[in-house]
């Protein structure tokens, strides 16, 4: 008995690439999402490491730190309420402003899954955190390199 599959390749293939296609773009837009959280984490806490280890107990660069944090998320596309910082200080001398205390910022963006919000009515967040970390040395003379 002779079957007739003139056609059924076709439609096999429409419906095992529609299969494979969409949680392969899914999975694309989702890493694309953590990378650029990723790069705005790691630039945003270099650039407030770097302004803190400046000058780090004055209000005015606590302020253009916090700043630059918000401006890094923006750049990339995040929202100033998924963004935290946790800046740390370490000197053996007791106080940050003295020579050789190293200053470290920590930026946490939390990373929404494309499409989530849609899928679960907002009844449930869901994101995934990211982290970067940067350190910079308290100078002699307040600027770091």
């Amino acid at each position: 008995m002779p079957s007739d599959d003139r056609g059924s390749a076709s439609l096999e293939f429409l419906t095992l690439g529609t299969l494979l296609i969409v949680p392969l773009a899914y999975l694309m837009l989702t890493l694309s999402a953590l990378q650029g959280a990723s790069i705005a984490g790691e630039s945003a806490a270099r650039s407030a490491a770097r302004l803190l280890a400046s000058d780090p107990e004055s209000v005015e660069t606590q302020a253009l730190a916090a700043a630059a944090i918000d401006l890094a998320a923006a750049d990339h596309g995040f929202e100033a309420g998924t963004v935290a910082q946790h800046v740390e200080c370490s000197s053996t001398a007791g106080a940050c402003q003295a020579a050789g205390a190293v200053v470290s910022v920590t930026v946490t963006i939390d990373v929404p899954l494309p499409f989530a919000p849609n899928l679960t009515g907002e009844a449930a967040p869901l994101s995934i955190p990211t982290s970067a970390t940067a350190s910079f040395a308290v100078t002699r003379f307040g600027l770091s390199s």
